[in-house]
């Protein structure tokens, strides 16, 4: 159970983490999950808090509703101290041109909702790593409380593909002269960062080896498997339409987010904790990103975590053709086009057993590289 002692204050550098999705202590890992780990491994101070979160995520459905009744507190966990801010309501898009306007306002408001642990946190904060989305409203209050706090916006995904309101955007913009620096998970987001091209950088894909040191025994009873991870974007249409044509695969789907029915060798898992996963794309013959399509999807190709861990541990990956980018071990479909999905199938588990290693920097670089881009001279991200 975490530990609801806060840490001492320490005079080490400060880092507090703003997130609208995400937080610490839920089982899935994204990549400020393992950023923030590692700056913790690494000697800062770090805070992680998770905002966007009310009585609505209960009708929505939400990663952190087992969390409700720790919010409003503060909690400590791997040496992080982690806090969930429950509010009455939180804002959101409708995707209706007219209720968006109307939410828009509210935005406002709730970037001013009163919250003192939330205020004194940035107040000693010395780095502010928001990451990408509705957490962004908050740059005029951070500025507010604590002038010379550096701010870093760290891209992880873009507004457009998960469906962030308009007002995020906007105020992004507004606000831009206020941000030291952007982080983007892949160069294909630089487009939407036109207004900040003099500060970009790229913030890459990280490895933590503690996590791969013992990946355990092989969790399957089957000969042939191919497994998902993840619920990004999740197109349950590839597994009812594939699994068919491959009675002799198991497929794996964990924490896909939703129930489907599928074949019989389709076996659905709950969310796991993120080491849990790894002993299960080990083994694999396939890794599977059943993405389907949304604006902007392209920069999954440089971003998706779960193609670069199936990558990592050599298992050769099936992905719409969006998701492929340069990676000859990724065999692409196209959306919606049975035949496509199953050849990418076929072309995968034909390579199972060839997947050459290859090395990532390690989440520690990565987290370096978030907080001081200026010491990568190659992640130096130029457009026109």
């Amino acid at each position: 159970m975490p530990d609801k002692q806060t840490l001492p204050q320490s005079n080490r550098p400060r880092v507090v983490i703003l997130s609208a999705f995400q937080d610490y202590r839920t089982p899935k890992r994204a990549s400020i999950h393992q950023v923030s780990h590692a700056l913790a491994e690494d000697g800062y101070d770090v805070s992680f808090i998770s905002t966007r979160f009310s009585l609505i995520s209960k009708k929505k459905g939400d990663s952190r509703l087992f969390l409700w009744n720790q919010s409003n507190e503060w909690h400590v966990v791997d040496g992080i101290r982690c806090y969930l801010w429950r509010t009455t309501f939180h804002p959101f898009a409708t995707g209706s041109a007219i209720s968006d306007a109307l939410m828009a306002r509210l935005f406002s408001m709730y970037s001013m909702f009163p919250n003192k642990d939330i205020d004194e946190d940035i107040i000693s904060a010395d780095y502010i790593i928001i990451e990408s989305s509705v957490s962004a409203i908050y740059i005029n209050r951070i500025k507010r409380l604590n002038s010379s706090v550096k701010i870093i916006y760290y891209a992880t995904d873009r507004l457009d593909t998960v469906g962030a309101h308009p007002y995020v955007r906007q105020e992004l913009i507004r606000k831009a002269h206020l941000i030291n620096h952007f982080c983007l998970r892949s160069v294909l987001m630089a487009p939407d960062f036109t207004w900040a091209k003099d500060r970009l950088y790229r913030a890459d894909f990280g490895i933590d080896l503690d996590d791969f040191s013992d990946v355990g025994k092989n969790p399957y009873t089957n000969k042939l498997n191919a497994v998902s991870v993840g619920s990004m974007l999740f197109d349950k249409q590839f597994f009812q339409e594939v699994a068919p044509h491959f009675p002799d695969v198991h497929f794996h789907v964990i924490g896909c987010g939703s129930e489907f029915k599928g074949p019989d060798n389709v076996t659905i898992y709950k969310e796991m904790p993120f080491r849990k996963t790894i002993p299960y794309i080990r083994y694999a013959d396939v890794g599977i990103a059943p993405y389907r399509l949304a604006p902007g999807v392209e920069y999954l190709a440089d971003s998706s975590l779960k193609l670069g861990q199936y990558e990592y541990l050599q298992v050769p990956a099936v992905c719409p053709n969006f998701a492929v980018g340069t990676n000859k071990y990724r065999f692409g479909y196209t959306l919606n086009d049975a035949a496509s999905m199953v050849e990418a199938m076929m072309y995968a588990l034909a390579a199972a057993g060839t997947i050459p290693a290859r090395h990532f920097p390690s989440w520690t670089e990565v987290a370096d590289q978030v907080l001081h881009p200026e010491r990568y001279p190659d992640a130096r991200i130029e457009i026109e």
